[in-house]
C-alpha cells in the first residue's frame, strides 16, 4: 500500500493501522461471501452457522475503526490527500459491514431452503452471480491496497454486468414461481439471495468510486449505464 511519510512516525503508525484494520475487515467480508456461497452450492448447514455468528466480528471490527477515524482526527487534523485517506477508510469500512450483513442474510435465507428440502439444484444463474460478485470483490479490495484507479474505473463500469445477471436470475426464478406455486416460499427467499447479491455488487462498485476519490480527490463523473428489464 502507497501511504506518503511524514516527518511525524506517529502520524503515519496511524495511518498504516487505520488502513490494515481496513485490510482486515475486507479480508472478513471476502471469506464471508465466498464461505457463504460454497456452503449455499453444498448445502452445508454448519457453515453457514459458523458463518451468522462470525459476523460479530466484522461488526466489531467496523466499531474499532470508526473509533480510529474519530481520535485520528482529532490529534493529527490531517488534510488534503491524509484527509481523504481517513474519511474514505471511514466511508469503506461502512460499506464492508454491510456487505458482511448480506452474506450473513443470504446465509440465513438459505438455511431455510435447505431445512425445506424442495430443491435438489439451485438455478444456475444464482452460483453464476455469486462468483461474478465475489470476484468484483477480491479485485476492488486489491484496488484499495494498491491505489489503483485504472482497477477500480474498470470495476466501477461493470455495475450494468450485475444488474443483468440479476434480472436474468429475476425472470428465471418468476418463471419457476409461476409454475411450481407449491415452492413460492423458498424461491422467495431465492429472489431476496439474488438481490442481496446484487446489492453486493453495487457496494464493490461503491468502493470502487471512493478508490477514485482517494487517488484524484473528487468523485467520477456518474453516467454508467443500468439494466433494466427491457435489456436482453
Amino acid at each position: 500500500m502507497k501511504i506518503s511519510n511524514h516527518i511525524n512516525t506517529g502520524f503515519d503508525e496511524d495511518l498504516k493501522t487505520l488502513n490494515n484494520n481496513i485490510a482486515k475487515l475486507g479480508g472478513l467480508a471476502e471469506t464471508q461471501l465466498y464461505e457463504t456461497m460454497q456452503s449455499l452450492a453444498d448445502k452445508n448447514v454448519y457453515k453457514f452457522n459458523k458463518i451468522i455468528n462470525r459476523d460479530k466480528k466484522l461488526d466489531a471490527l467496523e466499531d474499532e475503526i470508526n473509533k480510529k477515524v474519530v481520535e485520528f482526527l482529532a490529534i493529527w487534523s490531517p488534510i488534503a490527500s491524509d484527509l481523504r485517506n481517513v474519511l474514505v477508510a471511514h466511508k469503506i469500512s461502512s460499506i464492508l459491514e454491510r456487505i458482511g450483513d448480506y452474506s450473513k442474510n443470504i446465509s440465513r435465507r438459505s438455511l431455510i431452503i435447505i431445512e425445506d428440502n424442495h430443491f435438489s439444484t439451485l438455478p444456475v444463474n444464482i452460483i453464476g452471480l455469486g462468483e461474478h460478485v465475489q470476484k468484483l470483490l477480491h479485485n476492488v479490495l486489491d484496488a484499495y491496497m494498491e491505489r489503483d484507479v485504472d482497477l477500480a474505473m474498470e470495476i466501477w463500469s461493470q455495475d450494468i454486468d450485475i444488474d443483468r445477471l440479476y434480472l436474468s436470475l429475476f425472470k428465471e426464478l418468476t418463471t419457476i414461481m409461476h409454475d411450481n406455486p407449491e415452492e413460492i416460499k423458498d424461491l422467495t427467499h431465492m429472489v431476496f439471495i439474488s438481490k442481496n447479491l446484487e446489492r453486493i455488487g453495487d457496494h464493490a462498485t461503491a468502493i470502487a468510486k471512493q478508490i477514485y476519490f482517494l487517488v484524484n480527490g473528487s468523485m467520477p463523473p456518474d453516467h454508467r449505464p443500468k439494466a433494466g428489464f427491457d435489456i436482453d
